[in-house]
């Protein structure tokens, strides 16, 4: 007789949820990463453009220019606010995951952890019924022959 886990295919299932979950979570977190580094990049080329501004504005800067990266600092600040509200939107979405994650990963264990308490159960009546079974082998060998009376 082998052991058979009656909830094999609902463990699997939820194990395949918890890798799922993970994959879905390492690209969130790898977007979010992506989205930093925008975000970053953005600040660098605002502080680039400032700094040259702040250069041309001590030679003598004309007005046309003078507009047009008052223009830039506008659009990029626009551009910068929906980066950081999108990165945030990334993180809750990454808070969601884990929670998920977290979720699959319990309920899992619970199923591991009863599989292995029957697979447990499974094998100690498994040694009893063989224990049982050796001791009436050992009993009817050992049993003195029926005395025959002939008188």
């Amino acid at each position: 007789m082998r052991f058979v886990f009656k909830l094999q295919a609902l463990l699997n299932w939820k194990k395949n949820l918890e890798e799922l979950s993970q994959m879905r979570l390492a690209d969130k977190l790898k977007y979010l990463q992506t989205q930093e580094e925008e975000i970053q990049n953005l600040r660098n080329r605002r502080s680039a453009y400032a700094q040259e501004m702040n250069e041309k504005s001590l030679r003598g800067l004309k007005a046309g220019e003078y507009l047009t990266y008052q223009q830039y600092f506008e659009e990029s600040y626009k551009d910068l606010i929906l980066k950081e509200e999108k990165k945030k939107h990334t993180i809750r979405e990454i808070e969601m995951e884990r929670e998920k994650l977290i979720a699959f990963t319990k309920q899992r264990k619970i199923l591991e952890k009863l599989k292995e308490k029957k697979l447990e159960r499974f094998r100690y009546q498994s040694e009893r019924e063989e224990q049982i079974k050796n001791d009436e082998r050992a009993i009817r060998r050992y049993q003195s022959p029926p005395k025959v009376n002939f008188s």
